[in-house]
């Protein structure tokens, strides 16, 4: 007797949606302020505003909870009280009259994070409230992260790629089943950083292209000591129904490093989001 593919996809699906409750796809929009100081480049302080997108995945299980992230934004960069600052064409014209072509010199901050980590249920407890269950859950775990800076355009201060080793707490809180808020604190514990020397300027002995040349020359490996990047998430979800939330989230970051000049980098996101259990 022949059995149908599809009868043996039965069970399979059976099997998966029973479990389908403990999966998390996240997407979301936001808008992010960007404030950077890069002594390596200039002595001015930057800002950017920024356009930002989410796509997230979480699997909770008894023991713990995996997630992997992956964070974009983009915007215009330019240094604080001087947004209307212009450039001007010193020629002059066929007719030789002077030239009055001018542009604003405006750059754009290009960010972007993945973060992959597993966080292991240090303890769990509930009470009630008006007939309605309140429970709380403490993780404690490690992620790694890599995110890069890269300003393009006429400004280019701010060049900077980090791997890290993170040490992370998170505190979840969900009440009635509907309601649920997260608070998570992530800090480096070890990192690979790469930036351009401190003249700003790439050069290959052997030909290699721009990007070889960077990492081989400009990464090195640091600490808590000496790197700092220490990031902030709250959140608030609800749960329209079993399988569809909606909800509100903020991300802090502030970020220092030592080499070759100091960075220094503070970042407010908040953004609207959609999760499909």
């Amino acid at each position: 007797m022949k059995i149908k593919p599809f009868l043996i996809l039965i069970p399979l699906l059976v099997v998966w949606g029973s479990k389908a409750q403990n999966n998390k796809f996240q997407v979301g929009i936001g808008y992010q302020r960007t404030w950077l100081l890069d002594n390596q480049a200039s002595p001015l302080k930057y800002q950017s505003s920024e356009k930002t997108f989410l796509l997230g995945y979480t699997h909770t299980g008894n023991t713990g909870k995996f997630d992997a992230r992956l964070n974009g934004a983009w915007g215009n960069f330019f240094p604080t009280g001087f947004y209307n600052r212009k450039m001007y064409d010193p020629g002059y014209n066929p007719d030789g009259t002077p030239k009055s072509d001018s542009g604003l010199i405006l750059g754009t901050l290009y960010n972007a994070r993945i973060d992959i980590g597993y966080a292991w249920k240090v303890n769990s407890g509930y009470s009630v409230i008006d007939n309605k269950k309140l429970e709380s859950r403490n993780y404690a775990g490690a992620s790694l992260s890599n995110q890069l800076f890269y300003s393009d355009n006429i400004v280019r201060n701010a060049w900077m790629n980090s791997s890290s080793l993170n040490a992370e707490f998170q505190h979840d809180a969900q009440y009635n089943a509907r309601h649920t808020i997260n608070i998570k604190i992530s800090i480096p514990i070890f990192a690979r950083n790469t930036r351009l020397p401190y003249h700003n300027s790439v050069s290959s002995p052997d030909g290699s292209s721009h990007i070889q040349t960077i990492f081989k020359q400009g990464s090195r490996m640091a600490w808590f000591g000496n790197f700092q990047s220490i990031r902030l998430e709250a959140g608030y979800d609800y749960a329209v129904n079993k399988m569809f939330g909606i909800g509100i989230h903020y991300f802090g970051q502030w970020l220092h490093y030592n080499y070759e000049k100091p960075i220094s980098l503070f970042q407010n996101n908040i953004g609207i989001t959609a999760s499909i259990k």
